[in-house]
């Protein structure tokens, strides 16, 4: 039975309106904008493709080839672009609609929380540890929230379709179906929101939606900013108030300390180096630099608003001594600030107060503009220059103190903020004080750098640079022919040694010398625009102990270790080390995790290295990595070797008093580790996420997940209550059962790996499958990121492919391969020993244990979203036909033979029966999808038959053909909600 609104509506009943809306005025424009044989056109096609999923039939389907193949090469664009938008225009409604849902748990059932949300966790916790006692229980709880630490980081990988032009119209899409929702709105005020819908709409038809240049680095950096500008600044104060409300709700006396970060934001954008070679020092800086201006601008608004409202008069109100100290003290080192505060605002303290606080914010502001002409490389081969920039705000500042007229450090403005706050609430202005609270939060959050930028570069850069650095100083040997052993040892040595190895004017190749640079741009960073914009450096590729020590030796270098002789108290010197700098091991390779643990353990027992965690109170920092280990094990071994280095890591820094944050490299796509992040955060091992946990957002999930407010306050509540309750330990674990589970999950994952190498690496043919049955090749045209798609230039072969278009090739054309592959044949293997004792074992830990109910739904929703009839259309279309039928063949065989297995152990008829939503979601965009889908096919035919036949086609001509492959690519992506 459906879930009844007020009314006697069903609660999707206004999603459908919404929807029917949008198409009706899509219609209209297609009418007017494309002219009446378009719109004809696209809704053969469409009732088409709806006949055939209805009923499949090969003469309908050869219906729809015969009237796409007849069109116009301008006919099929509009075609393409009108399936496109509509699906931009649905997903639009989707999202509104879970704002509208997430309203209605609010309004109408607080006593049944939304599911997943902080309340609904708090109230599930209360239950499943009652027997633990209230006391305990509190404690516990207070623990977690002490502790808690989550960091989304944004990256910039090419996955992101949609263009920010287009984003930005999306968004007034969606606050004009909220004004829908208004239950009184007069028929001329309708009308004219209906108006303002059909102008949005025009205006998206008329906009391309691919981009016809590169974005650069600067523009990602741009896009990214477009989120902390537009959601994240203001939804970040509300997740506070949330979680502070709950736990006072829940479990009295628990509370967030004040000052308490239990959210902070990362960032790879203008950071991300490995493989980007747009990503220079100067773009690290400048991106930074960006970043600085924007949480500037966002917090001038702020006090500006609260300067507005904070008009209470020392007639009325007293304040505290401190507050008029602070006055006073600024009123001596502002004197030029002084005069016109005092004139404006006599008798109004905490008006005065901030005008002082928005006049440092004004100077900080002209400081971080003054930055972005203060960095300069002179040649390649030369080191970097930064200019200082303050003496150039002295001609400002007039007799004020320019040293006293900047903010510094994000501390500083939060202590200032926190005197007014304080006097607030002693006056008794508590509805004042929570205005300034909300920005103490923000302030706590964001500081004076917006996102913590990590610095992330591939560990055979840093090799390459020592072995030219220890050539050119005549070391014997040198760094390329040291062992390990000697490698990590004399790379102790050298932290230890207080003189640089790198002479001022020495002269390098120039990667060794962007290499050094790298280091000396995140020094001055540190400096001059704030001391936390940068403090890792995340080592891809991470083989052995020497990667992360080399890192450490070249940083040192920059002045960020600093290696110190103490002659005080012994006659022998003792060098002393000091760090702003760490290091994060990312193992990313099925070998790379198994080797994970005990690389770490070298690292461990070396006495330097323990010294440098120590100044970090013994806090290591490991990211694992999805994408590549799904790349080259299978979803099903990647997901398996993650989980146990996840354990073994955890393991080995008990043992040596080392706490873990463990990093998750996850991707947008199942395929690359992707799925719903509250499940996959309460699915990993038990005791490993310890209220902390870091995690990346890839491009096409950041813009489903933070482009509208109320979605962004949702996604980081499901994150946090997930961390929270991850953190506590579970009441009903049982570590017999679980070691049953881990062996079985063992032969396993075996299976799978030998499948799945057999297969994908083994089998003569399968790449060029790939390759021509997939778009993947014409991906590289999309222009979606600064990033080449291959690690090297003219590469044949999947080791050069990165795992973005390899799982985006795959989603293209519908086979969804690296989210399913190899797992029937795994799970048959597994049943064929003892058929009906394994399936209960399978079933029972489907039913019991999180990670692996979580592997098998996250399997099961790509299974139902593949689909193998279209997939034949690409398959049909490889140059070697018989070639193309083996694969295809042998690939759709694994794709039944999972499907069974998947339902064998939910207990299913058929795939997502326990989960309606999603699986009407499906069956609803996929005849809207599949129009795109054939003519995708369609059009990589006339294409190919071209270049096959060496050229023949007219420039012009051959980009307009390459054009609307990629709108079928962005349209592909949009209706599926899946890129790569």
């Amino acid at each position: 039975m459906a879930e009844r609104q007020s009314g006697n509506r069903s609660k999707d009943a206004p999603l459908s309106s919404d929807i029917h809306r949008l198409g009706d005025l899509l219609g209209e424009t297609l009418q007017r904008q494309g002219g009446r044989r378009l719109f004809e056109i696209e809704e053969r096609v469409r009732m088409l493709c709806k006949q055939l999923r209805s009923s499949h039939s090969s003469r309908t389907e050869s219906k729809i080839k015969r009237v796409l193949h007849g069109l116009s090469l301008d006919e099929a664009i509009g075609v393409i672009r009108a399936f496109s938008v509509y699906f931009q225009l649905v997903n639009i409604a989707e999202q509104h609609h879970r704002i509208r849902r997430k309203r209605y748990y609010e309004l109408h059932t607080p006593d049944q929380p939304q599911r997943g949300s902080i309340a609904d966790t708090f109230r599930r916790l209360k239950v499943e540890m009652k027997d633990t006692g209230d006391r305990a229980m509190r404690t516990a709880i207070q623990e977690a929230v002490d502790r808690l630490e989550i960091v989304p980081v944004m990256t910039a990988h090419p996955t992101e379709a949609a263009r920010r032009t287009l984003l930005e119209k999306h968004r007034r899409v969606a606050d004009l179906l909220a004004s829908f929702d208004e239950t009184e709105i007069p028929r001329r005020t309708r009308d004219e929101l209906q108006l303002k819908l059909a102008a949005e709409i025009e205006s998206i038809w008329q906009t391309d939606e691919v981009r016809h240049t590169r974005p650069t680095v600067l523009d990602e950096v741009g896009n990214t900013l477009f989120y902390f500008d537009t959601t994240l600044f203001e939804a970040v104060p509300v997740m506070h108030e949330e979680l502070e409300r709950r736990l006072e709700e829940s479990f009295p006396g628990v509370r967030l300390r004040d000052g308490a970060v239990p959210l902070r934001f990362g960032s790879w954008v203008g950071g991300d180096r490995d493989g980007n070679p747009y990503v220079t020092p100067e773009i690290t800086w400048e991106s930074l630099r960006l970043q600085q201006r924007l949480v500037l601008r966002k917090y001038l608004d702020a006090v500006a608003g609260l300067s507005r409202r904070l008009s209470e008069s020392s007639r009325f109100l007293t304040t505290t001594d401190e507050l008029r100290e602070s006055i006073a003290s600024d009123i001596a080192e502002m004197p030029a600030t002084a005069a016109e505060v005092k004139r404006r605002n006599p008798e109004e303290p905490y008006r005065q107060k901030l005008s002082f606080i928005y006049r440092k914010l004004e100077r900080t502001l002209q400081r971080n503009r003054n930055l972005a002409s203060a960095l300069r490389i002179e040649a390649s081969d030369h080191l970097i220059s930064i200019r200082p920039a303050l003496p150039i705000i002295a001609a400002i500042t007039g007799g004020d103190d320019q040293e006293k007229m900047v903010y510094r450090h994000g501390g500083a403005l939060w202590e200032d903020l926190r005197l007014v706050r304080d006097s607030l609430k002693q006056g008794g202005a508590t509805y004042a004080a929570r205005l300034v609270d909300r920005l103490m939060r923000q302030v706590a959050t964001f500081d004076l750098h917006l996102a913590t930028m990590d610095l992330r570069q591939h560990s055979a850069r840093h090799t390459a640079a020592l072995v030219e650095i220890t050539r050119s100083l005549g070391i014997k040997p040198g760094y390329g022919q040291m062992g390990e052993e000697q490698r990590c040892a004399w790379l102790t040595q050298e932290l230890l040694t207080p003189r640089p190895l790198v002479a001022a004017d020495a002269h390098y190749s120039a990667e060794t010398t962007e290499t050094l640079n790298v280091f000396r741009v995140t020094r001055r960073v540190r400096d001059e625009i704030a001391a936390d914009a940068i403090r890792t450096c995340i080592v891809s590729m991470t083989r052995e102990a020497s990667d992360l020590l080399a890192v450490l030796v070249l940083a040192k270098q920059a002045g960020l270790i600093e290696t110190t002789l103490d002659t005080s108290e012994t006659a022998t010197p003792e060098p002393q080390l000091g760090t702003r700098f760490f290091v994060c091991p990312l193992f990313e390779t099925i070998d790379d995790l198994q080797r994970a643990p005990s690389i770490m353990e070298v690292l461990f027992e070396n006495p330097i290295y323990r010294r440098m965690l120590e100044l970090r109170n013994n806090l290591q920092e490991v990211m694992i990595g999805y994408s590549d280990s799904s790349k080259d094990g299978g979803i099903l071994t990647s997901s398996w070797e993650l989980y146990k280095a996840q354990e073994r890591l955890w393991e080995v820094a008990r043992r040596y008093g080392v706490e873990l944050k463990l990093f998750h490299g996850r991707g947008g796509t199942v395929g690359r580790g992707g799925g719903p992040s509250h499940e996959a955060i309460l699915a990993q091992p038990p005791e490993t996420v310890a209220s902390r946990i870091k995690i990346t957002e890839q491009g096409e999930v950041i813009s489903s997940k933070y482009s509208l407010p109320d979605i962004a306050l949702r996604s980081l509540e499901l994150t946090t209550a997930a961390v929270i309750a991850a953190s506590l330990p579970r009441a009903d674990r049982n570590d017999e059962s679980l070691a049953t589970w881990k062996n079985a999950m063992e032969s396993i994952s075996a299976n799978a790996y030998v499948r799945y190498r057999s297969v994908v690496r083994e089998t003569e043919g399968f790449y060029d499958y790939f390759i021509q049955a997939t778009p993947v090749e014409e991906l590289q045209h999309m222009r979606i990121g600064s990033r080449p798609s291959k690690r090297r230039k003219g590469s044949q072969s999947l080791d050069d492919l990165r795992a973005i278009p390899w799982v985006f090739g795959w989603t293209q054309s519908r086979h969804l391969l690296p989210g399913w592959f190899a797992v029937g044949s795994a799970i048959d293997g597994f049943l064929d020993d003892n058929p009906r004792k394994n399936l209960a074992l399978l079933r029972e830990m489907y039913e019991k244990w999180p990670y692996f109910h979580s592997v098998i739904s996250n399997i099961e929703m790509t299974l139902a979203k593949a689909d193998f009839q279209i997939a034949r259309q690409y398959a049909a279309r490889t140059s070697d036909s018989s070639l193309g039928r083996k694969i295809f063949r042998l690939i759709e065989d694994e794709y039944r033979r999972t499907c069974h297995a998947v339902l064998q152990i939910t207990g299913e008829k058929h795939l997502l029966e326990n989960s309606p939503v999603l699986r009407r979601s499906i069956t609803v965009r996929n005849p809207y999808v599949d129009p795109m889908s054939y003519l995708q096919v369609e059009l990589l035919a006339r294409k190919r038959a071209i270049e096959s036949k060496g050229g023949g086609m007219h420039a012009e001509e051959r980009e307009k053909l390459l054009y609307a492959i990629l709108l079928t690519i962005n349209g592909i992506a949009a209706g599926m909600r899946n890129t790569g």
